[in-house]
């Protein structure tokens, strides 16, 4: 992934506070990437009896959607993102779609999530778990009150055959911010070992180990200034990860491809981690 981004950040907005979140955490990453910064809001054209019932107007719908872009226009301060004015966009649709296509032209594509409340672990905000599981490209989703700062870490959590994108994307944001990366790689147990003591390491082939060393270590090459270290750890892979994070650190997981019904994210591990996370997100996705 490019240090500069050329293709610019969309982040979508609807007003409420976790999107105003979204948009301070985009606006400090179009800085340090020399970024365009659009803000878009959607609006949907409710079905006529709903609309009816509910004395809601189309021209209503999109008056909401204008004061949400200029809301997080004003939070902006007359900022220039990345040296550029911020572009603002009143679109009609449903968001989660829009988005999704603005992924593929998009360097990322950045949305809120509302707190963790039952009911949002279970089903994850449908804006923000529909764009991350169906996206073409890189997606953050920052929980309401992550840090809004500069990450003190970036946390990349690496497979043992191909990490290439997350390790990528995660080596370039430590660059960019000047900050460590941390690379975790979750370990299964070694049947042929016998009993697993649940020590870090305990029982497992060298060769898994090696492997993601060799990744880490292609990536470090291309990434010379950045400091990195390698965590093997065991146990349940989400609960792992979510573990080894500290408040202020940026998360960076890899998107697996799952099939069109389902979307490429549902149920794995990086769906997981959204879910429960209260740190900002970025699944990588490569471009399509």
């Amino acid at each position: 992934m490019r240090n500069a981004w050329y293709r610019g950040i969309v982040v979508g907005v609807d007003g409420s506070a976790h999107s105003m979140a979204a948009v301070d955490w985009a606006a400090l990453t179009a800085d340090r990437h020399g970024a365009r910064l659009t803000v878009l809001s959607a609006y949907v054209t409710p079905p006529s009896n709903t609309a009816a019932t509910l004395a809601v107007s189309v021209a209503d719908l999109r008056a909401d959607a204008l004061d949400a872009v200029e809301r997080a226009v004003t939070r902006l301060d007359d900022a220039h993102p990345g040296g550029h004015t911020v572009e603002e966009q009143i679109v009609h649709g449903e968001p989660a779609y829009l988005l999704v296509r603005r992924s593929r032209s998009a360097d990322l594509v950045v949305v809120g999530r509302r707190g963790l409340g039952a009911l949002d672990r279970a089903v994850l905000g449908s804006v923000s778990g529909s764009l991350a599981a169906s996206a073409h490209g890189p997606v953050a989703v920052i929980p309401a009150g992550a840090e809004a700062g500069e990450p003190g870490r970036v946390v990349v959590g690496v497979s043992s055959d191909d990490a290439a994108p997350q390790l990528d994307l995660g080596f370039a944001e430590a660059q960019q911010r000047a900050c460590p990366l941390v690379a975790v790689h979750v370990m299964e147990p070694d049947p042929a070992a016998g009993i697993d003591l649940g020590m870090p390491g305990t029982g497992y082939p060298e060769t898994e180990r090696e492997s993601v060393r060799r990744q880490v270590t292609r990536w470090s090459e291309k990434y010379p200034t950045v400091s990195r270290t390698v965590v093997f750890t065991s146990g349940n892979t989400v609960d792992a990860i979510l573990d080894e994070l500290r408040p202020d650190d940026l998360a960076v997981l890899g998107g697996q491809p799952h099939a069109p019904t389902v979307g490429r994210l549902r149920y794995s591990v990086a769906d997981a981690v959204l879910r429960r996370s209260r740190n900002p997100v970025i699944v990588a996705h490569q471009q399509d």
